[in-house]
């Protein structure tokens, strides 16, 4: 069971998408909307990074001077060209002084992702 988990934990973003895609091809309307919602999601979260570290007058060079992120790397995210992983997403959150909350959800609501909201931390 511990193997198990660890190989499902391997699994790139990327490959996730990529299944996602297949069965969205094959599994018919629910798929595709699942799919959509998380391309959607995921978009608005560079979207909203690259507000936030632009409200603060910070560039993406000193974003990526303080967290040590290659600011080829943020611009890439911010443009929704990469799909970062979790830790990074949280560096760079915590970069321009927000933090992230997770929460587990019902399986079905993971086509109905509501709104990316940061969190200004200490307040």
């Amino acid at each position: 069971m511990h193997k198990a988990h660890n190989k499902n934990m391997a699994k790139t973003w990327n490959q996730f998408m990529k299944g996602l895609q297949a069965r969205a091809k094959t599994g018919g309307a629910e798929h595709v909307r699942t799919l959509r919602a998380l391309r959607s999601h995921y978009r608005r979260m560079g979207q909203e990074l690259a507000e936030e570290r632009k409200k603060l007058g910070m560039s993406q060079e000193r974003l990526a001077k303080t967290t040590g992120i290659d600011q080829a790397e943020i611009s890439r995210i911010e443009r929704d060209i990469v799909d970062p992983r979790l830790g990074t997403y949280v560096k760079l959150l915590e970069g321009v002084g927000l933090g992230l909350r997770v929460e587990r959800v019902h399986k079905g609501a993971i086509a109905r992702p509501r709104q990316v909201s940061g969190r200004r931390v200490g307040r």
